[in-house]
This record gives structure tokens, C-alpha cells and sequence, in this order.
């Protein structure tokens, strides 16, 4: 398991901020429905306690490594409470914008 994914998978307040720093980005899971037109940046999530705040409010997030070539979708199943990441090779990268 690489770093990434051990990372991902514990989902602390370090974690998140280590990930950060290394340039992952975090986004609220509605930005897989937007239209491929839209600008993603109005989901994201900037701060690691505010990704913390969305997985325990929302029970799920998406995040995005910083070469773009993978994504994870991490998620909190309600009736376990058990945490999945299930990772996403892209085939298009997401546009950039700040």
C-alpha cells in the first residue's frame, strides 16, 4: 500500500494536512455531478478540519492527488461506519483554477 493510500484511508487531521501540503485537493462529493463546463473550485474544500467536518456531516469526499492521475472517493458506509476508498484512474485531468 503506498503512502497516498495509507494516508487517505486513516483520513486524520494530519493526514489531511500532510496531503494538502504534498498538494492533493479535497472536494465535497457533489463536484462528480457537475458539468464538464463548470468550474469544480466552488466544491472545494481548503481547510483539513473542514474536509474532517464534510466526511463527518456528509460521509463522503473526493480527493484528487496532485499529478491528477488518480482520485479517490472516500466514504463512510452509515450502517457499518466503516470507511471505503475506492480510487479512480482519470483518463482527462481536471482544469485548474484558483
Amino acid at each position: 500500500m503506498s503512502a497516498w493510500e495509507k494516508r487517505v484511508r486513516t483520513l486524520t487531521l494530519h493526514a489531511v494536512e500532510q496531503n494538502m501540503a504534498l498538494g492533493a485537493r479535497y472536494f465535497r462529493f457533489e463536484v462528480l455531478g457537475l458539468e464538464r463546463a463548470a468550474d469544480p473550485s466552488s466544491m472545494r474544500i481548503h481547510a483539513a478540519v473542514d474536509v474532517l467536518e464534510e466526511v463527518g456531516t456528509h460521509g463522503r469526499c473526493v480527493i484528487v492527488l496532485p499529478d491528477e492521475s488518480r482520485v479517490a472517493l472516500y466514504a463512510v458506509h452509515p450502517e457499518e461506519g466503516a470507511p471505503e476508498v475506492v480510487w479512480y484512474e482519470r483518463t482527462e485531468l481536471l482544469e485548474t483554477r484558483t
